[in-house]
């Protein structure tokens, strides 16, 4: 479910490319500490010290590029499908493209998501050739490093639970299969969940069933990446369940009648309008409400003279919706969230057909 588009991350914005901004985390720059710190004393063992901890920078910077090409994949494959891509963000846990997919698809969503991993796989086919080809040591070293990185990337992700892409392809097969997103998210998310648990079991578990003592560094950073994996996928099956009671609204139910005028009609027409008045323009769009105060405040001998526009208040943007069949109730929810606003216009052509208001939706919504 699309949900309001959040203000910009704190960080650094790197860049602005086509129109969607770059942001580099705070908690990235911790993360390229924590990485040059582990890295650097074997690196500096091998080559020097200089050499050791300018190899092991470089690691953490080919961490961050290949991060950010697999978000750009996301975002261009986004692009592709007609979806509006907000920001591209990398920080500690990764990194991640928002983008609206409220009219995605099942097949559209699986290939926004495989195209991530599928870029690192090919960065690590390409730096272990160059592995094979150079005879440089450091050189080696350097695309070694860039190999592994960019082969756990695509690894990582493809496993078949949400939050990871790999989760968002389950969900979208089962989706295909069902017609249900609402069912198949929740199923993903479920997904997501026992992947945590088999992760902490097979690193953390079986090392202390069998005795062993697990490393330190290794239980907390799985902790850490169990954590962010199971709130991922508690959120999903949340947003699934939510999705579920959506598709459950009766949308015909919790439409109003509304009455189009012109923007040039005088005030005197308001009187025999029986339905809540929309403004719309010459093709009959709805552009504004009435506003109350402004309508009261005209003195009885020039309402004949005065325009409708001179008391309409301009609709925010993206308050109208056109009702698309078997997603009614989705399409009227985004238009809530993306307007801000507490009424929403209903098109039918792109001409007026009806309103509809936050309160009443949401009294409908929880009786589901």
């Amino acid at each position: 479910m699309a949900e309001p588009i959040e203000p910009p991350p704190r960080g650094i914005r790197l860049a602005t490319i086509a129109s969607v901004p770059i942001y580099l985390g705070w908690s990235w720059l911790l993360l390229g500490v924590i990485i040059i710190v582990l890295i650097g004393p074997g690196t500096a063992a091998r080559f020097g010290s200089v050499t050791g901890y300018s190899i092991a920078a470089v690691y953490a910077l080919a961490l961050l590029l290949s991060v950010l090409a697999h978000e750009a994949a996301h975002a261009v494959a986004a692009r592709a499908f007609g979806h509006k891509v907000h920001r591209v963000v990398a920080d500690l846990w990764g990194g991640h493209t928002a983008f609206d997919a409220s009219h995605g698809t099942a097949w559209s969503a699986a290939t926004i998501a495989i195209v991530g991993p599928l870029t690192n796989g090919v960065i690590a086919a390409l730096a272990f050739g160059g592995v094979v080809v150079s005879g440089s040591e450091v050189t080696v070293s350097l695309l070694s490093g860039v190999a592994f990185v960019n082969g756990a990337l695509a690894l990582f992700n493809l496993l078949p639970g949400l939050p990871l892409d790999g989760g968002q392809v389950v969900e979208s097969l089962i989706w295909a299969a069902t017609g249900d997103q609402s069912r198949a998210r929740v199923i993903a998310g479920w997904a997501g969940r026992v992947l945590v648990v088999l992760i902490v079991v097979a690193i953390i578990g079986v090392p202390l069933a069998r005795g062993a003592t697990p490393d330190l560094s290794i239980t907390l950073w799985t902790a850490l990446i169990g954590a962010f994996l199971w709130s991922g996928a508690t959120s999903a099956i949340a947003q699934g369940q939510a999705l579920g009671t959506l598709r459950g609204l009766d949308v015909a139910a919790v439409l109003e009648p509304a009455a189009a005028i012109g923007g040039d009609r005088p005030l005197t027409e308001l009187t025999s309008l029986r339905a809540l008045p929309v403004v719309v323009d010459d093709a009959g769009r709805p552009i504004g409400l009435i506003d109350h105060d402004a309508l009261r405040s005209v003195p009885p001998d020039a309402v004949a003279s005065t325009p409708v526009s001179a008391v309409t208040t301009p609709a925010p943007a993206a308050w109208t919706t056109e009702l698309r069949v078997g997603s009614e109730a989705l399409d009227l929810v985004r238009a809530f969230q993306s307007s801000g606003s507490s009424i929403v216009a209903v098109t039918s052509g792109g001409r007026l057909h009806a309103v509809a208001r936050a309160a009443r939706v949401n009294a409908a919504l929880s009786r589901n």
